[in-house]
């Protein structure tokens, strides 16, 4: 019997490399940003990462993720109790940015964009059948369907693109989403920054949860959070292109 190979074949005809692949699908991601009703489900997508991130990290600091809702706005709320709060808190920001590095770093290769298009979008369906559908229980039952539609639909979809997708469009769509990703973070993390450092406070936000918690100021915790997402980003892209690429020119 042949062993498979260790990597998807190029496609016949296919003329772009991984690495212009990978750049089409960033600057999907920048040009979505500012086409209105289509990025909205991006907004969407970045705001159930972060709810999930927050309780994901309460289960794994020992609490419990109780639900959680997303609005029509985009912006969402995560139930959890106990936990690291040190952690549960910032996981949210941190975990969207965390999140788009990682599959920045999965994304050069077919195969591997298409296991994190199936692996994501079986983590969005469940999480959210599992910890959205308490919420149709509560007085945010319209939230709670909004969240069961984003979540599963979306979920579905990539589960389909991970099935269905040519090895090129696994790239280019992998990449799309987690450089949206990565910009959302930063678009977030950047508005955060702004409240926090006029109000002093920044509101009913994370960064003025951890302020309350820690009594470091919310500017310092957004700023801190900030640096962390460019870090991460930072580092995916320099592993999954530039590294690659210097090696490459180093041995022509």
């Amino acid at each position: 019997m042949r062993a498979l190979p260790d990597r998807d074949p190029a496609p016949p005809g296919q003329r772009i490399p991984p690495t212009g692949l990978a750049a089409i699908g960033a600057l999907a991601a920048i040009a979505v940003s500012g086409l209105g009703p289509l990025a909205y489900p991006f907004r969407l997508l970045t705001t159930l990462v972060h709810e999930l991130s927050h309780g994901l990290a309460a289960l794994l600091t020992g609490g419990a993720f109780l639900r959680f809702v997303i609005f029509p706005d985009g912006s969402g709320l995560a139930y959890t109790a106990g936990g690291l709060r040190l952690l549960v808190i910032p996981a949210g920001y941190v975990g969207v940015a965390l999140a788009g590095a990682a599959l920045i770093a999965l994304g050069r290769r077919p195969r591997a964009s298409r296991i994190a298009l199936g692996a994501l979008g079986a983590g969005l369906a469940l999480l959210t059948l599992r910890y959205a559908l308490p919420t149709l229980l509560s007085a945010q039952l319209l939230g709670g369907l909004l969240t069961l539609l984003a979540g599963v639909g979306m979920g579905a979809l990539l589960l389909l693109a991970a099935w269905r997708a040519g090895a090129a469009w696994a790239i280019v769509l992998l990449n799309l989403i987690a450089f949206k990703l990565g910009l959302s973070a930063f678009g977030d993390l950047w508005m955060l920054i702004g409240v926090s450092a006029a109000t002093g406070l920044g509101g009913r936000s994370d960064a003025a949860s951890m302020a309350a918690l820690t009594f470091i100021p919310a500017p310092i915790w957004a700023l801190a959070w900030a640096l962390i997402a460019a870090a991460a980003l930072g580092w995916a892209v320099w592993w999954a292109w530039l590294r690659p690429a210097r090696k490459g020119a180093a041995g022509v």
